[in-house]
């Protein structure tokens, strides 16, 4: 009997753990869920295989302009023609039409590409083009240069890219000046001992990183109080009705909430040049100052030169948390950080970059206006127009093809105890250094004309791992 109770309360401990960590989930739902998670959702589905009498009756199918396929079903357009300025194309999703010998490009969202899916055997007059303004953890392939070269045309967050989508989290210029819900340095100090907030907000709930934010903030909290919101490094509840991540993170209150603190943690899940979300753009919509980490050239977008706190800049993470404790107890200081709220936005690429752009977001999406899945798709089709009449003229094709600085990404590392980059990110490395070798089996299998499937792709890449490690060696 005595072994039979023990069972009992063995087994309701158990149940007792699972239902507090899915309690813990829902109540420590922060921003980042949002944020990050969104990031993270793949359209990607396993493609079936080809109807042989669909494949059959598209490739004859007349179509009056060039096809462009999403392979990858991002859009869901089953095929229309669209007009793009002068010039028309067909877009569709349907991957039948592969051997219409109209199609000129197939189109790929990067977090959905799959080395073992591609549109093969690739026709010399077959194009490529990326769609992938995610983060790099998302899908490691695009940092390596034998994926970044299949390409022809890119739309990435980096300025590099054909299309670029750097300011993709910024409304408008004057959404990003607004001063809505800005408060002085001394209003914030007042708003702060009557609600017991410290000075900064960390308020992230995807864990454990390539950026390694998370190691930053637990350190950062030795010198300096920080109230964490999301279920990573967790220290204080949000109020309940902003706990739904996916309307929580867009409340007003949560922006009001946000705007009470004089710093935000404004940390990047992953490290490239020109990877810029909504963690650097809302602190400085609502008027408190960004403490950054993430692209190493973030300087160049930055509204102001005084406007945000960039981590790289100190030698260590204790000269940093005396740097906040300066300006937060130095109300002059501190309120130097928002004095292009009243006198203007100065940095003439930022707003070169979004006058420039034709698409819009958001409310700033009129009748007329596209966003920029729309803008690169007729970006493609005017490049091959333009191709088509340059080969009727008798002149040479235009040739396109992607680099590295395309969007390529560095390896995932880890903060030391000075707050430097310096270690290796153990957490990630593997799945890193995975896909550099699935990238070169890719490459080799296509250049090759080799079979393209995980199995074949998988036994290529674990050879060149043997080989490369043995190189190491």
């Amino acid at each position: 009997m005595r072994i039979k109770s023990a069972f009992k309360i063995f087994m309701l401990c158990i149940v007792l753990v699972f239902i507090f960590l899915f309690i813990t989930m829902i109540i420590y739902g922060g921003e980042d869920d949002i944020d990050d998670n969104l990031e993270f959702q793949s359209h990607y589905k396993e493609p079936a295989g080809l109807d042989p009498n669909e494949e059959k009756k598209r490739s004859q199918e007349k179509i009056t302009e060039p096809i462009i396929i999403w392979w990858t079903p991002f859009t869901g357009e089953r095929g229309s023609y669209r007009k793009c300025g002068n010039v028309k194309c067909f877009f569709t999703v349907n991957r039948h039409y592969m051997n219409n010998p109209q199609t000129k490009v197939f189109m790929f969202y990067g977090t959905d590409f799959k080395y073992f899916d591609v549109p093969v055997p690739r026709k010399p007059h077959h194009e490529w083009a990326l769609l992938h303004e995610e983060s790099p953890k998302n899908n490691f392939l695009f940092s390596f240069e034998e994926v970044m070269t299949l390409f022809n045309h890119t739309s990435t967050f980096r300025r590099e890219s054909d299309y670029p989508i750097t300011t993709q989290y910024i409304d408008s210029a004057a959404w990003l000046f607004s001063s809505k819900y800005l408060l002085s340095a001394k209003e914030k100090t007042k708003q702060s001992k009557a609600e017991n907030l410290a000075p900064m907000i960390y308020a992230h709930s995807d864990c454990g990183t390539p950026s390694d934010r998370d190691g930053y903030i637990q350190k950062l909290m030795k010198y300096i109080k920080i109230d964490s919101y999301g279920s990573c490094v967790h220290n204080k509840l949000l109020p309940e009705h902003l706990r739904d991540p996916l309307k929580g993170m867009f409340h007003d209150e949560f922006f009001q909430l946000t705007a009470k603190y004089k710093f935000a943690a404004a940390m990047e899940n992953g490290i490239c040049n020109d990877y810029i979300t909504e963690k650097l753009w809302r602190p400085l919509f609502v008027g408190t100052i960004p403490i950054v980490i993430g692209s190493p050239r973030v300087k160049d977008l930055l509204p102001a030169n005084k406007s945000a706190i960039i981590v790289d800049d100190f030698d260590s993470i204790e000269d940093l948390a005396k740097y906040l404790k300066f300006l937060d107890e130095n109300d002059e200081e501190y309120d130097k950080y928002f004095e292009w709220k009243k006198s203007g936005i100065t940095n003439k690429l930022l707003l070169s970059l979004l006058k420039d752009r034709e698409w819009a977001i958001n409310d700033y999406m009129t009748n007329d206006a596209i966003n920029f899945i729309e803008g690169f798709e007729c970006f493609v089709c005017k490049r091959i127009h333009e191709n088509i009449q340059r080969e009727k003229e008798g002149k040479k094709k235009l040739k396109y093809q992607a680099t590295i600085d395309h969007y390529g990404c560095p390896a995932p590392s880890k903060f030391d105890d000075n707050g430097k980059h310096t270690l290796i990110n153990d957490d990630w490395s593997f799945e890193y250094n995975h896909s550099k070798y699935f990238a070169k089996a890719l490459r080799l299998h296509l250049d090759t004309n080799k079979t393209i499937d995980r199995s074949s792709i998988g036994s290529t890449a674990n050879r060149l791992r043997a080989a490369g490690t043995a190189e190491l060696r």
